[in-house]
């Protein structure tokens, strides 16, 4: 049996986003190397240094114990969130409406922020720069602006969210090898 390839998933190399429809069915590598060719994704074509993560949080535990031997006899465990954290350091106003909401004003030239609540949803399609490929279907988008390095830039904050059709899964990882030319 071949050895298993190591991945370490090293930094950002290329990140999409799209609508959560874009995903219908279980994810297969060909089917990503479809959608990375296709127009339905939008690339984030500057994130501002060192400002993308991708963090598990700690999975929350309650354990119990038998009263006679004083031993742990089970455990619960809450999985924690799994969250994604960039900076647009450059955007456009249809990128800011994406991803704040709100209005595009006067084709492309303005922006204009919405009342109230606004929730926001979207695709994330990562690409490491050792070419692993890392797919959360369905993500809420949290994004302000925020002063980074004397100018304003997009901080997007996108927690996992479980998708809506139970045959997708919440999270993918395919390596290149798996994507090139739909494989």
């Amino acid at each position: 049996m071949a050895e298993a390839k190591k991945i370490t998933a090293v930094n950002i190399k290329k990140l999409w986003y799209g609508e959560t429809s874009a995903i219908a069915e279980d994810l297969t590598g060909q089917a990503l190397y479809t959608l990375l060719q296709g127009e339905t994704l939008k690339e984030v074509k500057n994130i501002h240094q060192d400002t993308w993560t991708l963090e598990e949080a700690e999975a929350s535990r309650t354990n119990y114990k038998n009263q006679l031997t004083n031993q742990t006899y089970r455990s619960d465990k809450e999985m924690g969130d799994v969250t994604v954290n960039f900076t647009i350091g450059e955007y456009d106003y249809p990128t800011k409406k994406d991803l704040m909401g709100g209005d595009v004003i006067n084709t492309d030239k303005g922006w204009k922020r919405a009342r109230g609540k606004v929730n926001i949803e979207k695709l994330l399609v990562s690409q490491t720069e050792d070419d692993q490929y890392c797919v959360i279907p369905r993500a809420d988008i949290g994004a302000r602006e925020a002063t980074t390095d004397k100018a304003i830039g997009l901080p997007v904050s996108a927690v996992e969210l479980e998708p809506k059709n139970s045959a997708v899964a919440p999270e993918y990882w395919f390596d290149s090898e798996e994507v090139k030319q739909g494989v």
